[in-house]
């Protein structure tokens, strides 16, 4: 089972660029303050040359997943565990391994799902650990999967509204080549999608950030998002919520109320 190692200094500039397109709104990092939880996705970025690309724009061969012969690859969801905060100075490690790869075939084709497992921290021990889910597609589009029900109840509901500009910087931000955020005939031709893709991840974090902007005080202990549906640029979606007694329920919403991305986080 193959584990790499890369150690990054937590920088004020990936949290500022985050925050002055994402969450106008959010304190000014600081050296020596907190890194808002979910947003270490900021840093630890891979260094691939063109050749370790896959035909779509992501990694083919990171040193963790083996190379495996389908040429596209997804996101489709991820559970992190807060152990304690990332602060602003930090020098950390990031070890990822292969936690599981389950080669399948479904309706259209082969399928390999593949767990990353992820771990940040540094001589205090862990602070975030990640499990990463992604999936291996081949060269023919699946039927898109459709939304799944939404919830009955809300108590959170905002207009998640971005444009071509938001998945640039956010592309750019995390070095991330994905194809399906910026290539529209490339999206629409061979995706078989009807527009470019919000990144998951960024879905994910904006999720977390609404749960967390709406319960002031609170410290996520566990968060768990899945992506169930593609969420298309330039359609009207929405982030949406509603508080637990230890947490809350998140959901990114299509027009018609249908569930695109569903999300769970537990305060410590």
């Amino acid at each position: 089972m193959s584990t790499i190692t890369r150690t990054d200094t937590i920088r004020l500039w990936p949290a500022r660029a985050y925050r002055d397109t994402f969450a106008p709104d959010d304190p000014e990092p600081v050296e020596g303050g907190a890194l808002p939880p979910g947003r270490h996705g900021l840093y630890f970025l891979p260094d691939l040359g063109l050749d370790a690309l896959r035909p779509d724009g992501t990694p083919a061969r990171d040193g963790v997943v083996p190379d495996i012969d389908l040429p596209r690859r997804l996101f489709a969801g991820e559970e992190m565990t807060f152990h304690r905060p990332i602060r602003y100075g930090e020098t950390l490690d990031l070890t990822a391994t292969l936690d599981r790869m389950d080669d399948k075939r479904g309706r259209s084709g082969r399928l390999v799902f593949v767990t990353i497992a992820r771990t940040i921290g540094g001589p205090d021990g862990p602070a975030v650990t990640v499990r990463q889910h992604d999936v291996f597609l081949g060269p023919t589009a699946p039927a898109r999967p459709q939304p799944g029900p939404g919830p009955a109840e809300l108590t959170w509901d905002e207009p998640l509204e971005l444009g071509p500009v938001h998945l640039f910087r956010y592309s750019a931000l995390t070095y991330n080549s994905h194809l399906v955020h910026y290539n529209d005939p490339w999206t629409r031709e061979v995706e078989g999608q009807p527009g470019l893709l919000v990144h998951g991840p960024l879905t994910s974090m904006l999720l977390l950030d609404l749960a967390l902007r709406r319960s002031p005080g609170r410290t996520p202990a566990t968060y768990s998002m899945r992506a169930l549906a593609p969420v298309h640029l330039g359609t009207p979606v929405r982030l949406a919520g509603r508080p637990e007694p230890d947490g809350a329920r998140l959901w990114v919403l299509d027009a018609d109320g249908g569930a695109l991305v569903s999300a769970e986080v537990r305060f410590a």
